[in-house]
């Protein structure tokens, strides 16, 4: 078919409309703490918008100190979808940094469940990807989405000199539905994957959006369909590393995008390392001391080593006070331990955070030599699929405290006053070791993806499974892994234990052996009189915070954009 084609936007005029599915009024993951972040900075450079889905449930009850802000436009627009009219409504939230986010409104989209107490209800998630009864509404609100987007925009008056800047397969379909908008004289289109993960797209589904023939667009998937209508050019992700990983780890490779392969070469695929999520917190002077070397070359660390005591101080006193209702274990007496606290945290992924790799190597650690705090919200598989943490704490007492749950108080003490952050993630497009380093902790990461750009010897530990094992043994193990045999989604239970479940898959007892032998390098150094290594790397990790700025992604992007550009 031929395409219409739209006229390249001027590079003098443009406007750079960032396209998303996940904001921070709803937030899940990564690409919501990207979206806070990136489109800020870019303000101050270029005229730009973000665009989204509002999805009112989850921000009432997950935001609502937003809810005020968000203004009614007065602009609606009728999207044709699934041979029916629907009317959509544009909201505008004014963040304060130069640039509108603009909100989609439309009865019966955007309506992910989202449950009002405070336990986690695995049936009302608050997650917009999260539809636990209705499988397919996914898929249904993504392209909804997606054709509203050019309809929204020219509604709004925005109808030349776009460059739309999309995000993740949920937005993919833009690059359809803009050429189908006639309004839209001048755009260009440009894609960020901030993880592999793609969607079938059957025949049914697109003519929802498209009244061509299927045969047009020809492939199975979101992303292989709609890849080749994207403007010229590579396609982009969140960091160098996870840019080569995506053609070459056996995990993409052969079990999450196999599919994408000849795209991802053919076009290349980008990497532009993301900015640091937090503002740095820890005294200044205590720095500059570190930093600083005498006569002998030695450094003064005293200030530092007693900021980080300090902060160590609080965390115990939260530990102790801090008895939320569904937390599971107990650390003993924290006032007499003198070792390392190891903490974990962020939304449980069976199939990428690690949680399981981290519970099968504490099993190795005595008792007496570490404390592990694990905040693991439940992910996909509620609390039910996180039962193996529970057994854990049980099986170890004084040592393992899980916090199943939203951590409501003393969040910040946590990631202060720990001894280091563990990452022992399955693969990670960016990840959060700055987060650590911000505010004085190490970090502890297996070496996938964005981490090892940001883990360096000098602000933490890496490790990796042995590289011994064969490919094949690889391949199969991570096709276990993803399975996630342990679970029945369709009654949405546990069958199994999840580390049980993978304890017979020799890449997941080759994970464990090196996080464990990770860990007991973190406890010796922890342990190591006048803790001067322990020190080097606290230090270590304010100088990676130089390394990623959001400043610097800008700049990447732009360039990026003037390929688009006339």
């Amino acid at each position: 078919m031929d395409w219409p084609i739209k006229d390249k936007p001027r590079r003098d005029r443009r406007t750079v409309v960032f396209v998303t599915f996940e904001t921070s009024l709803a937030p899940a993951g990564g690409l919501a703490a990207v979206m806070a972040k990136l489109p800020a900075a870019m303000a101050r450079d270029e005229r730009c918008c973000v665009i989204a889905p509002f999805f009112r449930a989850i921000t009432e009850r997950r935001r609502p100190h937003l809810l005020a802000r968000i203004r009614p436009t007065g602009v609606q627009a009728t999207v044709e979808f699934a041979g029916a009219a629907h009317r959509v409504e544009v909201l505008d939230l004014r963040p304060g940094d130069g640039f509108p986010i603009y909100l989609l409104a439309a009865e019966g989209f955007f309506d992910a469940p989202c449950a009002e107490g405070e336990a986690f209800d695995p049936t009302a998630p608050c997650n917009p990807y999260a539809y636990p009864s209705e499988p397919g509404r996914l898929l249904e609100n993504a392209l909804f989405f997606c054709a509203a987007v050019p309809r929204a925009l020219a509604a709004l008056g925005h109808t030349q000199d776009l460059v739309l800047s999309l995000q993740d397969w949920e937005a993919a379909a833009v690059a359809l539905t803009v050429r189908q908008e006639p309004a839209i004289r001048s755009a260009a289109c440009l894609l960020t994957l901030h993880n592999p993960y793609d969607q079938l797209l059957p025949d049914e589904a697109l003519r929802r959006v498209y009244a061509g023939s299927p045969a047009d667009l020809p492939g199975h998937t979101v992303l292989d369909r709609l890849i080749p209508l994207l403007d010229d050019g590579p396609l982009y992700t969140v960091s160098e590393t996870f840019a080569r990983e995506l053609t070459t780890d056996p995990l993409h490779t052969q079990v999450y995008a196999p599919h994408l392969q000849g795209l991802l070469r053919a076009r290349t695929i980008h990497g532009i390392d993301n900015g640091i999520f937090v503002t740095p917190n820890f005294p200044p002077a205590a720095i500059e001391a570190a930093r600083q070397t005498d006569a002998a070359h030695r450094n003064d660390l005293a200030p530092l080593l007693a900021e980080k005591r300090r902060r160590r101080a609080a965390l115990v006193t939260v530990l102790t006070e801090y008895q939320p209702a569904g937390a599971w274990g107990h650390l003993g007496d924290l006032a007499d331990f003198a070792g390392p606290i190891f903490l974990m945290f962020g939304r449980d992924d069976p199939r990428q955070k690690g949680y399981d790799v981290l519970a099968a190597a504490v099993r190795h650690i005595p008792p007496d030599q570490a404390k592990f705090v694990l905040t693991s919200i439940p992910g996909e598989e509620g609390l039910a699929g996180l039962r193996f943490l529970a057994d854990l704490a049980r099986q170890r007492p004084g040592q393992v405290k899980v916090f199943p749950l939203r951590v409501e108080r003393g969040y910040q003490e946590l990631q202060a006053g720990c001894s280091f952050l563990v990452m022992p993630s399955l693969y990670e497009p960016f990840g959060g070791a700055t987060e650590g380093y911000a505010v004085g902790t190490p970090v502890l990461a297996r070496a996938t993806g964005g981490l090892i750009q940001q883990v360096a010897p000098s602000s933490g530990l890496l490790f990796r499974e042995s590289d011994a094992l064969p490919a094949e043994m690889v391949v199969q193990g991570w096709r276990e892994i993803v399975a996630c045999r342990h679970w029945d989604s369709t009654h949405r239970r546990p069958v199994h234990d999840r580390v049980a479940a993978r304890a017979d898959v020799p890449l997941f007892q080759a994970m464990t052996a090196a996080l464990v032998q990770a860990l007991q390098q973190a406890i010796a150094i922890y342990d190591e009189p006048g803790q001067r290594t322990y020190a080097g790397l606290i230090l270590g990790g304010f100088e990676m915070l130089d390394r990623f700025t959001w400043e610097r992604a800008v700049l990447e992007y732009e360039h990026a954009y003037d390929r688009l550009c006339v």
